[in-house]
């Protein structure tokens, strides 16, 4: 898979490399994003924190540290941003 990154802080073209497994974690280590190759035919999976089987796929693409989210809490629209459509609710 080719991996594109844009450092903080940095300025012109972002990073490009390829990759077999990319684990995005938090500012504290915990993971809540993972893509990775797998299969005979190279396909990509990818999960985060709030998908249901998470921690099931960081297993199964070789990471042992697993991830525990009950909420996450983003920021909100830019002033002016028009909301189309809420997120949806999850549970029930």
């Amino acid at each position: 898979m080719r991996l594109l990154i844009l450092p903080k802080g940095m300025l012109g073209p972002p990073i490009e490399m390829e990759a077999t497994l990319v684990l995005v974690q938090h500012d504290d280590g915990t993971p809540i994003m993972v893509s990775g190759e797998y299969g005979p035919e190279g396909a990509i999976r990818s999960s985060h924190a709030l998908d249901d089987d998470f921690n099931k796929t960081l297993r199964e693409l070789g990471i042992t540290q697993l991830s525990v989210c009950d909420r996450l809490v983003l920021p909100g629209p830019p002033p002016g941003a028009k909301i189309l459509m809420g997120p949806k609710q999850r549970g029930g």
